[in-house]
């Protein structure tokens, strides 16, 4: 999956001219949430999507008029009729669009994506805040990261407004706030910057080489772990963006569990399985999950059980891991595995509340 952000940085550090399109607002039925960004280069090639169809075309069109003017615009989108038709909103839906243009003039911009870019590079967490304008000069925008560190500046009606990062409550999901300071009342885009979900692997058999390359391409980070190096290579794990070749539960020193990590235990043998669950348990990752049948499964439990580990803690084990949908192949039960780690980690954003920024 790719970093938007990352990418508009990229394009800003080489000198390109390009525009940043977010949903920011959307009611009724729409291919894609608030928050989705996508990124508008002016030889037209696109880097994310905000759903494809008449929507994305439209959005296109008005990103090279932005950037050939340089004014942020709002665009506001009402499908239906012939329009849903034509596009990927089956059922029709209303969706607001902000699209800004940049340049390599827009400095503190770039300083800002520069600090989003090393502020998930270091798993770390924080708040994106962007004044929307609409037709008139760039609002500004400000990153507070969770130490409170911000960098950024916001201008024009916004300018302001005190950057005490304590004024903004961190968000879950994407959100509009209106301030309810100075005359205008600047309208704000509140987003969560958040550490990329990382799948640790523990195991390098058959099934983790179709399991590495999907949750890679659904956007994990994944890491392979095994104690065999015939095993555990760039060779059969192309696309892994960290290797560990040592024993399973010496792993846990290795590696850093944080709440957006994802563990998957898939070894060799029941013994492996079960020292890795253990070790596991004693971390706080969003999922741990392990492979195996339910005899297997609850010959394990029994075995943590007399060891110790509570009963609550072995039921947020996901045992037999993956969501049921009869898979045989390797194929398949790669496909069902990342099928709930995608799951779990929707579920995650969807459940924990928004509270309302501070005004």
């Amino acid at each position: 999956m790719v970093d938007v952000y990352a990418e508009l940085e990229r394009s800003l550090a080489a000198g390109e001219k390009t525009a940043l399109a977010r949903i920011i607002r959307q009611s009724g039925s729409a291919p894609r949430t608030v928050g989705t960004k996508m990124l508008i280069h002016t030889d037209g090639s696109l880097v994310g999507t905000i759903g494809g169809g008449l929507l994305e075309h439209d959005v296109v069109q008005k990103a090279h008029a932005v950037m050939a003017s340089g004014e942020p615009a709002v665009v506001h989108f009402q499908l239906s009729g012939n329009e849903v038709a034509a596009s990927e909103m089956l059922c029709g839906g209303i969706v607001d669009v902000y699209i800004e243009p940049f340049s390599p003039e827009t400095i503190t911009a770039r300083d800002v994506f520069l600090a989003v870019r090393a502020l998930t590079a270091r798993r770390l967490c924080g708040r994106l805040i962007t004044v929307i304008c609409d037709g008139s000069e760039n609002g500004g925008r400000l990153l507070i990261a969770g130490d409170g560190t911000v960098t950024g500046a916001l201008t024009g009606p916004a300018a302001a407004i005190r950057c005490d990062p304590a004024r903004w409550t961190p968000v879950r999901k994407p959100c509009l706030a209106a301030l309810e300071e100075g005359r205008e009342k600047p309208l704000v885009f509140i987003e969560p910057i958040e550490a990329e979900a990382v799948l640790y692997l523990f195991g390098a058999g058959h099934i983790s080489t179709f399991v590495a390359p999907l949750a890679q391409q659904v956007g994990f980070r994944v890491c392979v772990i095994d104690d065999r190096d015939e095993f555990a290579n760039a060779e059969r794990f192309p696309a892994a963006d960290e290797i560990l070749v040592c024993p399973f539960t010496e792993a846990f020193r290795r590696i850093r569990i944080t709440p957006s990590a994802f563990v998957a235990i898939i070894t060799r043998g029941h013994i492996h399985d079960r020292d890795a669950l253990q070790a596991a348990l004693q971390t706080r990752p969003a999922y741990i999950g392990m492979i195996g049948s339910r005899r297997k499964r609850d010959m394990i439990y029994r075995s943590l059980t007399d060891a110790g580990v509570p009963q609550e803690r072995l039921a947020q084990v996901h045992s037999p891991i993956g969501i049921s949908i009869g898979a045989q192949s390797p194929e398949e039960i790669a496909v069902s595995i990342v099928a709930e780690l995608i799951r779990v980690r929707n579920l995650t954003l969807e459940t924990e509340a928004t509270p309302e920024p501070q005004r």
